[in-house]
């Protein structure tokens, strides 16, 4: 069989929408590089509570075919459960054959993963990017989740992470596979290296989901407080596809507004700028699996100051420095 004709299905939890065209951008630029090679096809279920039937957009480029399915999100845990499975099992029937599946994500839609290797009869491939495989997010996943693992365990043919960091954490419940590490992909020539530029006010860019639990974006503030009480000349760009209006209300009451500035959602392409404005990239993360805003600033030239996850884990003084967690005076 040509490469051409190898039919590839990608299911994702996480996937791009208008609202949020950041989460799982990686997963996107995934399906665009095998559709190179590959027939690629993804589906992918999205919620909106403002319908009362599924809703179908299909997108081809080239060898890559994109369908979303937007249902009806359902006013309680198991009508949206249902709603969801229904729209993914229409999404199914628009799709003859398929060679090989990969599934990225395993919360909160895993059980696709399952139904359609079921379906197609073919290898599957679990490749995981969260954070929820840490010991103290794990010791507390619902029963629904821990079904959902189980069953994955049983039908996948090989375990893929994004970083040496996230595969100690699966070593617990995947230590029967040898499992593989491959790493983001980014566009170099989208993300370019630019010489950086002195500037009177030193720039700083941050882009994140502004997630409380992971990202800890009330201790990047609160590091700009104290450059702040030392009359220090700084500009704090954040990028977020969240709702961040809770954040500029925090840096409002401690007189931070006239420092820091909130951006997004925006596309990928509309990142680089910001990335040759800044003179340091900001990651005061308690955990990343991989950390694709870090690889980002590296192609353009940015260096970074992060805690010890992802990819600055092991981090040369080459290419940035890197500060301890949870210590907002180490920021």
């Amino acid at each position: 069989m040509a490469e051409s004709d190898v039919r590839i299905l990608i299911l994702s939890s996480w996937y791009p929408t208008i609202d949020k065209p950041l989460l799982g951008n990686f997963v996107q630029r995934q399906a665009q590089l095998l559709s190179s090679r590959y027939n690629v096809t993804v589906i992918h279920t999205v919620a909106d509570k403002t319908i009362e039937s599924v809703k179908v957009k299909t997108s081809t480029t080239g060898s890559l075919t994109e369908i979303t399915l937007t249902h009806p999100r359902g006013k309680n845990f198991l009508r949206r459960i249902r709603q969801q499975r229904k729209a993914f099992d229409q999404g199914l029937k628009l799709i003859d054959e398929i060679d090989l599946i990969i599934g990225n994500v395993l919360l909160p839609k895993g059980h696709q993963f399952i139904t359609a290797s079921k379906r197609f009869n073919c290898p599957l491939i679990y490749v995981e990017h969260g954070s929820y495989f840490r010991t103290e997010i794990r010791n507390s996943w619902s029963k629904l989740n821990r079904i959902i693992l189980k069953k994955v365990k049983q039908k996948a043919n090989e375990v893929v992470v994004v970083s040496d960091f996230l595969k100690e954490d699966l070593k617990r419940d995947f230590n029967k596979f040898d499992i593989k590490v491959i790493g983001n992909h980014i566009d170099t020539s989208l993300f370019t290296f630019r010489p950086k530029v002195k500037k009177e006010i030193t720039h700083f860019l941050h882009i994140s989901t502004l997630d409380e639990n992971t990202k800890n974006p009330s201790g990047i503030f609160d590091a700009c407080s104290l450059l702040k009480a030392q009359n220090s000349k700084f500009q704090l760009t954040v990028i977020c596809d969240e709702d961040y209006s809770k954040w500029q209300n925090y840096i409002a009451e401690k007189g931070l507004a006239e420092y820091i500035r909130f951006f997004g959602p925006l596309e990928w392409n509309e990142l680089p700028p910001f990335y040759h404005d800044a003179d340091a990239f900001v990651l005061f993360s308690n955990y990343e699996s991989f950390s694709i805003v870090i690889a980002e600033a590296w192609a353009t030239g940015t260096p970074v100051l992060s805690t010890s996850v992802g990819i600055a884990h092991d981090l040369s003084d080459k290419l940035g420095i890197q500060i301890r967690r949870d210590n907002v005076k180490s920021l």
